[in-house]
């Protein structure tokens, strides 16, 4: 009886996905059904899954690193800080194999959170998502001339925390990187010059220096990327798909994210003005939808007002002629048309705060 029930549960489920992305709008009952017995030998199931946490410190290269590999833009990405904002999965599904991305927040202290008025989701998110993952991807930022000597004191204990699961480490932006040797260098010092804990044939464990200059050395294994021009991916993407186990897949075959469409739009809108606008500004901008349709094509059409908090600022925003505001609009929507993989037809209009006096 309780394996009838199971079924007609995920059934359920599946019946709300979502058209445009396949998004399923209740995915915890989706992902408990593993945690349903069943009388189906393991041995019988012909798919395998893994479930990744990607963690690391802000605008490390997170989200462009699953884009890549997904090779759709499924998590918004911006030049500056803090752009993603909640946990986003997306889902990579090749033959028998279903990766499970989970994109988290840049990791940040009680402190920091309080300085950029950021949601306790991202210090929250971190731990929940590397509970739930088989694997812990790590990436870091090589570019950063002031952190990439050491993994932050945050990531050490999340990766402390979850001693027992394998990890991997992704150097980012080597590109960025003419020299080899300070490549080298650095991948000595933030694996202590261990791999899986053992040293590195040829090598001793490395110490270090200070109790600031720490490092990780349980990585399984090592890769050397640059997110943005994807070269180095497909060797992450080799080693995933043969680090997934046997097990029933989480979501549908055509399922690439876990958000619904709205989310994706408006995740969009709110890193193109990031991207645009300087300082403080884009943080103080709401984009809503207005209008979303979806012909029988997947065609989208969408107006996404934005609310300014000022006339001022909305005239800022448009630029002369509204010129910035054409090339906002235009961002957004190749950005859309690469997450759907479809046209995408989309209107931005600024709406000045009801209560701006000027």
């Amino acid at each position: 009886m309780l394996k009838v029930i199971a079924k007609v549960v995920e059934r359920s489920n599946f019946s709300i996905q979502c058209r445009l992305c396949g998004s399923i709008t209740n995915v915890s009952k989706v992902q408990s059904l593993s945690e349903i017995p069943t009388d189906e030998p393991v041995a019988e199931i012909q798919t395998r899954v893994l479930r990744v946490a990607i963690i690391g410190m802000p605008n490390a290269g997170k989200s462009t690193l699953i884009n890549q590999i997904m090779d759709r833009k499924v998590c918004a990405t911006s030049e500056k800080v803090h752009t993603t904002r909640t946990k986003a999965r997306a889902i990579f599904t090749e033959d028998d194999a279903q990766i499970i991305f989970v994109d988290t927040p840049g990791l940040v202290n009680e402190k920091e959170q309080k300085i950029y008025n950021l949601q306790k989701a991202f210090i929250r998110d971190g731990k929940s998502v590397s509970r739930e993952a088989d694997i812990i991807g790590v990436v870091h930022d090589v570019a950063n001339t002031w952190t990439r000597e050491r993994l932050d004191i945050k990531v050490i204990k999340l990766l402390e925390y979850n001693k027992s699961k394998p990890s991997f480490l992704v150097f980012n932006k080597v590109d960025v990187l003419k020299s080899k040797r300070k490549l080298l260098e650095l991948t000595r010092q933030i694996t202590e010059n261990c791999v899986n804990g053992e040293p590195i044939p040829g090598g001793k464990p490395v110490k270090p220096k200070n109790s600031d200059d720490k490092g990780w050395p349980f990585f399984q294994e090592i890769f050397m990327v640059s997110a943005l021009t994807g070269d180095g991916l497909e060797d992450i993407k080799k080693y995933l798909l043969n680090s997934a186990k046997r097990g029933k897949w989480i979501f549908p075959e055509k399922t690439w994210t876990d958000q619904i469409s709205e989310t994706v739009i408006l995740n969009t809108v709110k890193a193109t003005l990031l991207n645009f606008l300087p300082q403080e500004i884009p943080y103080q901008l709401t984009p809503l939808i207005e209008y979303l349709n979806v012909d029988q094509n997947d065609v989208i059409t969408t107006v996404v007002i934005v609310q300014c908090p000022s006339a001022r600022i909305a005239k800022l925003i448009a630029g002369a002629a509204d010129g910035r505001l054409r090339q906002i609009t235009d961002t957004v929507r190749i950005d859309l048309q690469d997450a759907f993989h479809n046209y995408v037809k989309i209107k931005i209009v600024l709406e000045p705060s009801p209560n701006d006096q000027k």
